[in-house]
Parts: C-alpha cells; sequence; structure tokens
C-alpha cells in the first residue's frame, strides 16, 4: 500500500541520499517472526521430521516470503515503527485470538450438527454483505480465513474492505454481525474495536447486485 511522505528542508538527510522504504521498516525482525511462526505450523500440520520435510517446508516459507514482501504484525492505524512493547502486546492478542477461534469452531461444530441432525433440519442459507473498518490486509484475510474456518460460513469473496460470506443459518454467523470476530482479529495489528457492522442479507446469489456499496454506506 503506498503512502504519501512529507520531507521538510530541515528533516537530516539520510546515508547516500536514500529514503527507506515503509515496507521494509523493521521487516528483519517481522521476518524472522514469521518464519518461526510458519515452521511451527508445519510441524503441528504435518507431524514428521526428516530431510525431505525439512526442504519442502523451507521451499515453502520462501515462497510465502517471496509473494508478501509486506510482513504482517506491523501497525497499520500508527505508521511509527513498532517497538518490543507493540510486539509482545500483539502476541497476547494472537494468543487470544487462537483461544477465542478454537471455542467458536468447537461451539459452532455443535450448532451445525444440532441443525443437520434436527428431524426438521432448521437451516435458512443466505449471502450476507459486510464491510470492515480494518486498515491492514492482513488483518482483513485472517477476519475472512476465520469465518472459513468456522464451521457454518464461508467466505465465498473478498474486494478491499467489503466481504460476501455464506451461512448455513444467520444465527450461525452472530461472531461477525456483532464484530465479535473482527475486534478478535483486530488488536493484533494494532487496529481499533469496530461496533457491530452494516449487514445486507441476500437468498442468493442472483439477488446480489453487482453494486452492493450503496446499501453499505
Amino acid at each position: 500500500m503506498a503512502t504519501n511522505q512529507r520531507h521538510d528542508s530541515t528533516d537530516p538527510p539520510s546515508s547516500g541520499g536514500k529514503v527507506a522504504s515503509p515496507a521494509r521498516s523493521g521487516g528483519a525482525g517481522r521476518t524472522v517472526a514469521l518464519i518461526v511462526i510458519l515452521s511451527v505450523f508445519w510441524f503441528i500440520l504435518s507431524g514428521r521430521i526428516g530431510l525431505q520435510y525439512f526442504i519442502f517446508m523451507a521451499a515453502s516459507i520462501a515462497i510465502v516470503l517471496v509473494a508478501n514482501p509486506e510482513r504482517p504484525f506491523a501497525g497499520s492505524t500508527d505508521r511509527r515503527r513498532w517497538g518490543l512493547a507493540d510486539r509482545l502486546r500483539s502476541t497476547v492478542h494472537l494468543v487470544r485470538y487462537l483461544v477465542w477461534l478454537i471455542w467458536n469452531v468447537l461451539k459452532a461444530n455443535v450448532e451445525v450438527a444440532i441443525m443437520i441432525l434436527h428431524p426438521r433440519m432448521p437451516i435458512r442459507p443466505q449471502l450476507m454483505v459486510f464491510r470492515t473498518t480494518h486498515e491492514n490486509p492482513v488483518s482483513r484475510v485472517l477476519v475472512a480465513n476465520s469465518m472459513t474456518l468456522t464451521p457454518g460460513t464461508i467466505t465465498v469473496d473478498l474486494e478491499e474492505d467489503r466481504y460476501l460470506v455464506h451461512a448455513i443459518h444467520p444465527a450461525s454467523a452472530g461472531a461477525v454481525t456483532g464484530a465479535g470476530l473482527q475486534n478478535a482479529v483486530g488488536p493484533i495489528f494494532g487496529e481499533a474495536d469496530q461496533p457491530p457492522p452494516r449487514v445486507s442479507w441476500y437468498s442468493s446469489f442472483s439477488h446480489v447486485p453487482s453494486n452492493v456499496e450503496e446499501g453499505l454506506l
């Protein structure tokens, strides 16, 4: 994401007359953190240790790093460089989010199972469209992926800050309509809490207008 920077004549010149790129500011620390997190997840999901698995892991992580030059865990609402206290605070919020996600996934599993096993199958599939105030693109993607991981909802499309989500029943999207999910993810990236979003519901894809911005503003 490009940002406009103002340089006054009184600012001291940088070495070699070059200005550090905002995307690379503090990038080394975030790169190391991302490598560690991806490695841990790799070992948890694979459960295997060996040279061939290590090579696959290293290649996969390298592809992720090359494809994502802007590292996550950097504040988007505050452009200053994050210090140790900010990173520790972000880590605490990450742990809280994981606990929140695990609990909601377990709860949603039970709720969906009850709906399916109920003799009348009280399901009412709906498409919902809403916006988020998150500025960090990684935060937006994490919200989208969290909805897909939670039984009963799946993210169909994410464009900028607009989400299109399919829900097996409007009640299964309560974490989103109440902004619980958004406010669990946001603090990880320094995002402020947001109120419940304005949600538009549609019964099928044919009813979703091609331009839904007017109904969301």
